[in-house]
């Protein structure tokens, strides 16, 4: 008998086998029984207030990009005695047609003592549950009182996002703004129309794309949320959107001004309501302010740090039984 597997289901495999030649492989259904949104929360919010404290390090962040496509890599440790890792993947949007994942990632743990591979952690998974959780914690201290909330982009972060927002900010509307026809099962309501985006008090932008999406200022006392914007060539918002802002933060202020599109080309001119980007950790030290009236529009940009992946690897470690 012949046993059919998908290109999906096959690369998964070889990750598996990859690993076993030296480290034990964590996959994905491991790492969501051991993930729950407000633990991951705070294990996210701990790292960011240790980078902002030189208690968790990281080196330079690589990436190349390739029109639309783009590969990366970083290391990262989140504590003094936490394990090393090394992340490494690339974002493909055209390989939503080839039945392949777009985002591909790994997590190599090294062993502190010897340097060797202990563990390899499935990174979409790891990517999915610190990503969501950054954003919920940043939105937690950023927003208003939430009423609506809009999520642009139903792939599988957006998916994610819906899904914490139900459980962290119980809004009365959800809006899920997709490009082509969604059949999803989420009870909320979806659309074509980013006008609506107007009725949002809460926006989280969870897309690929190379061209923006938020493309007009957005109402007084609007939180935005663009984890897409990761790489200088992806503009989630466009430069008008952005310089019309009160106040922007980011994962790493530093990161965010070097390679987060929108902000990058926003930087680039002179004329602009906010002077520059703030780090989210130093919010979180409460050493700078976050929102100070009801009517300030504040953006908050997440390119993904490798300390984020390097506390993932140790709560996971920690809670899980390997």
């Amino acid at each position: 008998m012949i046993i059919s597997m998908s290109q999906s289901e096959a690369f998964q495999s070889t990750l598996t086998d990859m690993a076993s030649a030296q480290g034990k492989f964590i996959g994905p259904l491991e790492v969501d029984s051991i993930c729950e949104i407000k633990k991951v929360m705070d294990v996210q919010k701990k790292v960011f207030i240790d980078f902002a404290n030189s208690k968790a390090v990281m080196g330079p962040r690589a990436i190349l990009t390739q029109n639309e496509n783009a590969q990366f890599s970083y290391i990262a440790r989140a504590s003094e005695n936490g394990p090393t890792i090394v992340k490494f993947g690339s974002v493909i949007p055209s390989n939503e047609k080839r039945d392949l994942p777009v985002v591909q990632t790994t997590i190599a743990v090294l062993n502190q003592l010897t340097g060797s591979v202990d563990y390899f952690l499935d990174g979409e998974s790891v990517t999915k549950w610190r990503t969501v959780a950054a954003s919920m914690a940043a939105a937690k201290e950023l927003s208003n009182p939430v009423k609506t909330v809009g999520v642009i982009g139903l792939g599988h972060q957006g998916i994610a996002h819906i899904k914490a927002v139900k459980e962290i900010f119980s809004p009365k509307k959800i809006i899920g703004f997709a490009r082509g026809d969604k059949n999803l099962d989420l009870d909320i309501e979806i659309s074509k129309d980013l006008g609506l985006v107007n009725q949002c008090d809460l926006i989280f932008v969870c897309t690929n794309s190379i061209s923006p999406v938020i493309t007009s200022v957005l109402n007084p006392g609007t939180t935005c949320i663009s984890i897409g914007s990761f790489a200088p060539n992806r503009l989630e918002v466009s430069v008008e959107a952005l310089a019309n802002a009160d106040k922007v933060f980011g994962d790493d202020a530093k990161t965010i001004s070097e390679q987060a599109g929108s902000v990058v080309s926003t930087l680039a001119i002179p004329k602009r309501k906010w002077d520059k980007p703030e780090s989210i950790g130093e919010l979180y030290n409460q050493r700078i302010k976050g929102r100070t009236t009801v009517d300030q529009v504040i953006y908050y940009f997440s390119v993904g740090l490798g300390i984020q992946d390097a506390a993932m690897a140790e709560f996971i470690l920690q809670n899980g039984k390997f």
